[in-house]
């Protein structure tokens, strides 16, 4: 049995983020798994990239959200259950962003509006790799190459998606689920992705040690083995 898998990825990430991955996958489950590619980033609303994701996705699929990606791959299980066969969720929360997070975006919004888009800051990339990783200034370089790619209209988009707290509707997602953390991840601390995991009622939860928040790229062989493992002990993909 085969299994499509939706991947969504982070905030300023376009598919690449999941080359290695994907790569990793394909090694470990051949064409049991084939990935597709979530478009979030023509909406500014959550709710309206799960609509545009589902629009564009197959009839069933297993589902792959990470950081951003993972809020939208919740409300696409609670919009359409019936079409997920399995949920991802790496290094993601379901925490509301905070009035000062708000009010700092805002700002960022207004600053490209008036002078356009200059790029990602690197500093804040940086922050997003573990500290001891041997290729840090590389994937800081990748990010900053999909960042530049997707632009100023995307940034908008994105930034304006507002994202509001989830933890009552974990209940509702009875999807067999896989959580995955960074354990040292500086963007979604651990206490958050645990307290996701804890809410699902049919959650696996695992935690990558020596890793930040960039899991993908920072560990896609990790990431592969436990993605592929979950698939396939609930028999959502057989080789």
């Amino acid at each position: 049995m085969s299994c499509s898998l939706v991947c969504l990825p982070g905030f300023m990430c376009d598919r690449a983020l999941f080359e290695a991955f994907e790569t990793a996958l394909s090694k470990r489950t051949g064409a049991a798994v084939s990935p597709h590619h979530g478009d979030v980033y023509s909406d500014p609303s959550v709710a309206g990239m799960a609509a545009r994701v589902l629009a564009e996705a197959p009839d069933r699929f297993a589902l792959l959200g990470f950081s951003m990606g993972g809020f939208v791959a919740r409300e696409i299980a609670l919009t359409a259950p019936e079409r997920v066969s399995a949920l991802v969720l790496v290094a993601t929360s379901a925490r509301a962003t905070s009035a000062q997070e708000q009010a700092r975006k805002r700002e960022i919004l207004d600053q490209v509006r008036a002078t356009g888009f200059k790029g990602m800051s690197r500093r804040a990339l940086q922050r997003s790799i573990h500290p001891d990783h041997p290729d840090r200034d590389h994937l800081v370089d990748q990010l900053a190459a999909m960042g530049t790619r997707l632009g100023g209209a995307v940034l908008a988009n994105q930034i304006q998606a507002v994202r509001e707290d989830g933890h009552v509707a974990l209940a509702r997602i009875a999807i067999p689920s896989l959580v995955i953390a960074g354990r040292d991840d500086a963007l979604r601390p651990l206490v958050e992705v645990e307290a996701l995991a804890r809410g699902l009622p049919d959650a696996r939860f695992t935690v990558l040690e020596g890793c930040g928040h960039m899991v993908p790229l920072e560990q896609p062989n990790a990431l592969a083995a436990q993605v592929s493992g979950f698939l396939e002990e609930i028999g959502a993909a057989q080789a």
